[in-house]
């Protein structure tokens, strides 16, 4: 499919910022796919990036991307909301070097695992933009998913070793994005990307909707088993969110099952890079969950042969 560049995108190749612009909080359009900007892209255009390892050692994307060869284009990272002093972001700021030499845009996961919703008032949020705006006055472009797979980790219990969030009810979540979003929303930088957990019948998604009008971005985390496609796991979530509202549909997190065998985590890959996006005009970008978590070796880059890194860069342009 050609691309129909528009100007300001055409600007944004002479940066040395690589990262994707979704045009601000505009709805979407296939002029967000921007070829030229030089990071790393799927052959079907959308932007690729990684959540790197932030355990024991922890990863760099500037490791990463010398393991590449690539600049990859989305940064993502974890960082909790623990209730017992104010919010400080020290997890985001610990890479922020890292951030703002990548090139990335940037994709935190602000976890209030530490405090309901409800006590996501004004001040809480304002002291998430305060930590956001650190990255955005460097040109960092932000993607917040705030309280990412909320469907999932409101009943997590703690399972897997998973923080929880102490919660509350669907209409306490809702005033909370709403609230966030205010905080958020005189900066052009900052876009909300509402990111639940997949769509099950045991942790359904559509009641923590925000609202049209409080979400830029949608996506959902979903590591799927062998012989997945992109149209089986997000067709629906697709149709209802992205096609409906006309919202950027960016995937927040991704990986193969229980981190998988080889074979697996590199058919989904080429899932990812190679659907058409004419079916899919809003899928915007991935972003890869590079992480060995407890055995289970979702990476498909770091520590992993010259034949799988070769084989997962046979995707990108």
């Amino acid at each position: 499919m050609k691309l129909q560049l528009l100007p300001t995108i055409l600007l944004s190749a002479t940066l040395t910022n690589c990262a994707p612009v979704l045009e601000g909080r505009d709805t979407c359009t296939t002029n967000d796919l921007n070829l030229l900007s030089g990071g790393m892209h799927g052959y079907n255009g959308i932007y690729w990036g990684f959540a790197p390892d932030d355990t024991n050692p922890p990863t760099t994307m500037s490791t990463i991307n010398g393991n590449t060869g690539k600049t990859a284009s989305t940064y993502g990272r974890y960082s909790q909301i623990n209730g017992s002093e104010p919010y400080d972001g020290y997890q985001l700021l610990q890479v922020m070097s890292d951030v703002v030499s990548s090139g990335a845009v940037f994709v935190p996961a602000v976890m209030p695992t530490g405090v309901t919703f409800s006590q996501i008032d004004s001040t809480v949020a304002q002291q998430i933009a305060t930590v956001l705006e650190k990255f955005t006055s460097q040109g960092v472009e932000v993607w917040l998913r705030f309280a990412h797979e909320v469907n999932y980790y409101v009943q997590a219990g703690g399972s897997n070793g998973e923080p929880e969030y102490p919660g509350g009810s669907q209409a306490d979540f809702i005033t909370a994005w709403q609230t966030v979003h205010a905080a958020v929303a005189s900066n052009p930088k900052i876009l909300m990307f509402w990111c639940p957990n997949d769509d099950t019948t045991s942790e359904p998604v559509a009641g923590w909707w925000p609202g049209a009008d409080y979400v830029d971005i949608v996506g959902m985390d979903v590591y799927p088993g062998a012989g997945a496609t992109f149209a089986s796991v997000y067709g629906t979530f697709y149709a209802d969110y992205a096609s409906t509202y006309n919202k950027h549909f960016c995937i927040g997190e991704t990986g193969a099952a229980n981190g998988g065998s080889v074979a697996n985590k590199e058919a989904w890959v080429t899932q990812l890079a190679n659907t058409d996006v004419s079916t899919y005009p809003c899928y915007k970008a991935a972003t890869w969950f590079e992480f060995d978590k407890g055995g289970d070796d979702f990476r498909i880059i770091q520590g992993q042969s010259s034949a799988t890194i070769q084989q997962t860069l046979s995707n990108f342009a």
